[in-house]
């Protein structure tokens, strides 16, 4: 790989980075109580600091989307390279990173669409229904849809990794058993509290891609 073709690589290292960061981020900037009682989710939704939060999680999950489609159509472009058996694991690969994407999106929409009529747009805050099932249907939403389209998409590229080599080995074996945590926790409904692992694979995604070599 010469110098000028390993800038790619580069980039979609440091979006792998910066997509542990942000859907991190995503996560932890933002707990909203759903289980509490009705006056405790109220106050919540009352305090202006929490609104705020909601707008910020709006943008980490953008940018979760945006970087983990970079890292996406980059291991695409890498394995059409590679050997063509594997090209049905690779195009699976590529439409569940999309599917994630897509529901990130949709989930930082659901999340800072109330901050923002409020914060923004100066609109009253909704009642204590239309709270509880928005914050519900994202917890529903995030905790299988979305974790476990990042998982399967995880899995597909490390059955390439280990097939081609196109990547370290090491990298498609714990991207394995990562997939297999974080869809676990999906069929337990649980699959937002598999960040963290999600988090490990994306960072030894980055480091796997950053030493790719850089001289032909």
């Amino acid at each position: 790989m010469s110098v000028s073709s390993a800038r790619p690589a580069r980039v979609a290292s440091i979006a792998s980075a910066l997509f542990a960061v942000s859907i991190l981020l995503f996560s932890a900037v933002l707990n909203v109580p759903w289980k509490a009682s009705d006056h405790k989710v109220l106050v919540w939704w009352q305090s202006d600091s929490n609104l705020i939060a909601t707008i910020a999680s709006l943008f980490f999950g953008i940018c979760a989307a945006v970087l983990f489609s970079v890292v996406a159509n980059y291991f695409r472009e890498l394995a059409s390279k590679a050997d063509g058996r594997v090209t049905q694991w690779s195009a699976f690969a590529h439409s569940m990173a999309g599917a994630f994407c897509a529901t990130m999106l949709v989930l930082a929409a659901m999340r800072g669409v109330i901050g923002r009529m409020v914060k923004i747009d100066g609109a009253p805050l909704p009642g204590i229904d239309v709270l509880r099932f928005s914050t519900g249907l994202n917890y529903a939403l995030y905790n299988t849809g979305a974790m476990a389209a990042l998982a399967l998409a995880i899995l597909a590229m490390s059955v390439v990794v280990i097939r081609t080599q196109i990547l370290a080995k090491w990298v498609g074996v714990i991207g394995i058993v990562c997939a297999v945590v974080i869809l676990a926790a999906c069929a337990a409904l649980l699959g937002s509290l598999t960040v963290p692992v999600a988090l490990v694979w994306a960072i030894c995604m980055a480091v796997a891609l950053w030493r790719l070599p850089t001289t032909d």
